[in-house]
């Protein structure tokens, strides 16, 4: 993991190696052994554990798909297929294995388990979450998925573009992480945060958006295109963690 976390930190990358270095990976690679899930019908210790665990659980998938968002939008922006290669692995090492431990997690308790009301809701909610998070994993990936076809201008400067695209991606994954804290300690104060910091977001992406339109034509709409798509997932991001935080509320 700090192997391909540490690679945020690299230079503009070899661009004329070309995205094709760049595999996204194939189906049915994950390797996971869910018998070591220890799952039960009757859990061995008090269900309070076995519920903060499941949240525990869920955070640190939380934090693995704020990381991948920040890499994503790095690689995007300053055209890096070294990063670009790190965030399609880092899904598949750590995101896609934590989702499917956190779905087993949940089916399992709230299928097979004689759990209380409050319990019950609270495995319902994490699953929620948990489906919220995979779209924002498939999000950084779609983003990643641009890194050939747009450029921004001066990507050597390291933590600016033209859009704002940086410190929008980094308050995005900030939205995640605090609704989904809001969750796993249950401090509703951390949700209103979420939804306070969506002004800015909102600012920023109405800025950009109107760069676009009044930059645009015809020799660099395609190009013009590409960025627009990356403005408008990370704004997508923004509103999931939105909505996370609303029904936690």
């Amino acid at each position: 993991m700090a192997k391909l976390l540490g690679k945020i930190f690299g230079g503009a990358g070899d661009t004329e190696k070309g995205i094709e270095k760049v595999r996204r990976p194939e189906a049915f690679t994950i390797k996971i052994d869910p018998a070591k899930f220890n799952l039960a019908t009757k859990p061995e210790g008090p269900v309070h554990e076995q519920m903060e665990t499941l949240k525990q659980k869920l955070t640190k998938l939380s934090s693995n798909v704020e990381n991948n968002l920040m890499l994503a939008i790095r690689a995007s922006t300053k055209k890096n297929i070294d990063l670009a290669q790190s965030a399609f692995e880092f899904d598949k090492e750590y995101i896609q294995k934590g989702k499917f431990e956190v779905e087993y997690l949940c089916l399992a308790y709230a299928n097979f388990q004689n759990l209380e009301e409050e319990q019950r809701n609270t495995v319902t909610t994490a699953r929620e979450i948990m489906q919220k998070l995979e779209t924002l994993g498939q999000y950084a990936l779609n983003i990643v998925d641009k890194t050939e076809y747009i450029t921004l201008g001066n990507p050597e400067i390291l933590h600016r573009d033209e859009y704002d695209l940086k410190p929008m991606g980094d308050d995005t994954a900030e939205m995640i992480k605090k609704a989904v804290e809001a969750f796993a300690s249950g401090n509703s104060k951390h949700a209103q945060e979420t939804l306070d910091m969506m002004g800015k977001i909102e600012g920023i992406y109405q800025k950009a958006v109107s760069k676009l339109k009044d930059e645009v034509d015809d020799p660099n709409i395609t190009n013009s295109t590409g960025i627009l798509s990356v403005v408008e997932h990370v704004k997508m991001s923004a509103d999931i963690a939105c909505d996370i935080a609303r029904k936690l509320l």
